[in-house]
């Protein structure tokens, strides 16, 4: 591609070798609010287990980067390999033209698409203010991001990746500012940002190739995203379960365009490649990251954070405890919000943050103990565990939340009555082989009767992949003293469990 010309920047990668970057993606990357990535584990805990998993979300995002350009630029070349074969499939052969500048906006959507993601990742979105809070704080500068968010919803780290990357971008000199619409990577990242277009015009035609770049990054059951993680925390983990093929699925996919709208294709025949990346992932997610020792640990976390929010000082708990200085400006209001995600790596939220906020707890007596666990190696005994595999399933098919919440609810006052509160932690985990396909825009490329090809919604295509479906519950109980879960216990909670499986799944 002609992009190649300005990647002049390279890192080495144990995964994917050299991977190279342009001066704008350096200027990005230099920034203190992406270096901070270094100090967040990609996976919390899974080093805990396997002690060579300390990769962080730095390396990933890196990855996450290099992998969208390897898509587009197999794009490419494959719509030009199949545009006679798929003749009947308007297989868009135009992605050779595509503007520099939107290629550099799919890049840096890739690099940054996790840069919002605070210390213990997604356990840390649970202390998340809501949306009027922060926009009180930060002003009209982001209402854009705010627009996007439910009142009384709270903040989530997509939320705060946009924000972040909007305020580099501010801070970037007029040359590099040019050299992209920062709207457009957004976009890329949350396609519910402002107009959810993305329009290029080219042969007196204008398409909108927002869901082909979408679906690059983030998109079931294959996104660039999902590709780096699975082969980033199989080798670190040295569990090889997360290994696939990924040239197989480069050479399987096709850019085709419906309706002035370009997408991301897969061929049929490329059908056993997608399955052969689903089972890998679905390996990945039984052995490594549900491994009972890695959800010992969250579940331990969950309840220290629920005990250090129980602040016995104070009518509410804020995280950020923003202070409001004289005729403070925003510039001033924003750097408050990236010093205290620059400051807190994991170890330092965990060791420092998370001990203080316990300190204050009513629960401090409860809750220090277990944070003391935590960071000793300690994990909770496992004293209950069951898993659940539904049969006869489709790919539209989705984990049932309401089992999960009433199954919680019921546990939770079954084993209130033996075990003492913050004592237990009822951890359960559910994976589903093809989750968020109904919001997927991939389609596939099915041959019909006549010998032709037609596109087709992947939600569509179930006689050609329920049969490759799963989901999984992992249900699990853990109690800091092994001695507190008796037989008697044990029992009740299946047989609370087997009555809400046979009213939900009717088995």
């Amino acid at each position: 591609m002609e992009f190649d010309k300005l990647l002049t920047g390279k890192i080495l990668d144990p995964i994917h070798g050299i991977i190279r970057l342009s001066k704008l993606e350096l200027k990005f990357v230099d920034h203190p609010l992406f270096q901070r990535l270094r100090t967040i584990k990609q996976n919390t805990f899974l080093y805990k287990v396997f002690p060579s998993a300390m990769h962080s979300r730095f390396e990933h995002s890196l990855g996450v980067m290099h992998l969208s350009y390897k898509i587009l630029s197999n794009l490419k070349l494959n719509g030009y390999r199949y545009k006679s074969k798929y003749e009947y499939a308007h297989i868009f052969c135009d992605i050779d033209n595509l503007p520099l500048i939107n290629i550099q906006e799919l890049r840096l959507a890739a690099l940054l698409h996790d840069i919002g993601h605070g210390p213990m990742s997604h356990q840390f979105d649970s202390f998340m203010c809501k949306k009027e809070d922060l926009a009180v704080h930060l002003g009209n500068e982001f209402n854009d991001v705010f627009n996007m968010i439910d009142n009384n919803s709270k903040i989530e780290h997509e939320h705060i990746s946009i924000i972040f990357i909007k305020h580099i971008y501010n801070n970037l000199d007029e040359e590099y500012k040019n050299q992209i619409n920062i709207d457009n990577v957004i976009k890329i990242i949350e396609n519910k940002y402002k107009d959810k277009k993305l329009i290029i015009s080219y042969n007196n035609n204008e398409f909108d190739i927002l869901p082909l770049l979408t679906s690059i990054i983030s998109s079931c059951p294959i996104d660039a995203d999902r590709m780096d993680y699975l082969l980033r925390d199989s080798y670190f983990s040295g569990v090889k379960c997360g290994v696939y093929d990924y040239n197989r699925l480069l050479m399987s996919i096709v850019p085709v365009v419906e309706n002035d709208k370009v997408y991301l294709a897969y061929k049929e025949s490329g059908v056993d490649s997608i399955v052969e990346f689903i089972n890998s992932r679905s390996s990945l997610f039984g052995q490594v990251y549900y491994h009972k020792t890695n959800r010992a640990f969250s579940a331990m976390l969950n309840n220290v954070c629920e005990i250090a929010k129980q602040n016995k000082n104070k009518q509410y708990f804020d995280l950020f405890d923003f202070y409001e200085p004289d005729n403070v400006i925003n510039d001033s209001k924003i750097s408050q919000l990236e010093e205290f995600y620059k400051n807190n790596s994991d170890d330092y939220f965990l060791n420092e943050q998370l001990a203080s906020f316990v300190a204050e707890s009513e629960f401090y007596e409860i809750g220090a103990p277990i944070l003391d666990d935590i960071i000793n190696r300690s994990p909770w005994s496992k004293g209950y565990e069951s898993k659940l595999y539904p049969e006869n399933i489709k790919i539209n098919d989705s984990v049932n939340e309401i089992f999960v919440s009433k199954l919680k609810d019921e546990l939770l006052f079954l084993i209130s009555n033996h075990i003492d509160k913050y004592k237990f932690a009822i951890d359960i985990v559910t994976d589903n082989a093809f989750k968020d396909i109904d919001k997927t825009e991939i389609k596939l490329l099915c041959k019909n009767l006549s010998g032709g090809y037609e596109i087709k919604n992947f939600l569509d295509c179930g006689d050609k992949l329920n049969k490759y479906q799963s989901i999984k519950y992992f249900i699990r109980v853990f109690v800091a003293d092994k001695n507190t879960m008796n037989d008697v216990l044990i029992k009740k909670i299946d047989k609370k469990k087997s009555e809400l499986v046979k009213k939900f799944f009717n088995v």
